[in-house]
């Protein structure tokens, strides 16, 4: 298998969830469950904490994280890039003459993934011969049913497909089954991502995981979800 470098991006800051990458989760900050899914992943060869923040690198290294780095501020701030993260980190181990075949992103804001949800997007990644995998959900409601608003305040549909305004409204089962990226597993063959500094890529393949698993923290009422999820999961009441 190659030589498998796994990245978790965990910033100080964030704009809708104060300090969000130490919020809780089944009694564990995300930070650490990201972590203890990267170290349990039999696939990743070495798996570090990208972070700016020396609290949020403390409890990281607490969980047996790996933090060789302090991410610069120009990549720690609202705008800054995914692709600006990981080119940084295998730069940074490129100069010290370490190299990787395989570069994967792991985000703390999934916490309901599981390690063989890291391991099974790299053996995807591996055995297609693809250059990148995303991992993905099959929408819970389908995007063929999205509305807008225009003038006047009145609805109409947004991809005029004939779903909804039509002599008979499409059901679910009747549409195309699309899936979305959930955030959490990204992987590219480094070469790949030298080449296009992303994981979406000409010869890019889905690593599919159900919806319950998908959720994507990025708002106070889904940290209180997966809280919920999470507890539901593990026989809380």
């Amino acid at each position: 298998m190659p030589n498998t470098l796994a990245i978790i991006p965990a910033r100080g800051g964030s704009s809708r969830v104060s300090r969000k990458n130490l919020e809780e989760v089944a009694g564990k900050p995300l930070v650490v469950h990201a972590v203890e899914d990267v170290r349990s992943a039999g696939l990743v060869d070495r798996g570090i904490v990208s972070t700016d923040d020396q609290e949020i690198a403390a409890v990281a290294s607490d969980a047996g994280g790996d933090v060789p780095f302090t991410r610069p501020s120009e990549h720690a701030t609202d705008t800054a890039s995914a692709s600006a993260v990981v080119s940084h980190a295998l730069d940074w181990f490129l100069e010290r003459d370490d190299e990787f075949d395989v570069v994967c992103l792991v985000q703390p804001t999934s916490p309901l993934r599981t390690p063989a949800d890291v391991d099974g997007s790299l053996e995807r990644l591996a055995t297609t011969g693809a250059d990148s995998v995303v991992s993905v959900s099959e929408y819970v409601t389908p995007p063929q049913w999205a509305v807008e608003s225009r003038r006047g305040g009145y609805l109409s549909e947004f991809f005029d497909f004939g779903a909804l305004w039509s002599d008979r409204t499409a059901r679910s089962q009747d549409l195309a089954s699309l899936r979305h990226p959930n955030g959490a597993v990204f992987a590219a063959t480094t070469e790949a991502w030298r080449e296009h500094e992303s994981f979406y890529t000409p010869r890019t393949v889905g690593y599919e995981m159900p919806p319950e698993r998908s959720f994507d923290v990025d708002e106070p009422w889904e940290l209180d979800l997966v809280r919920a999820l999470a507890s539901e999961s593990s026989g809380g009441v």
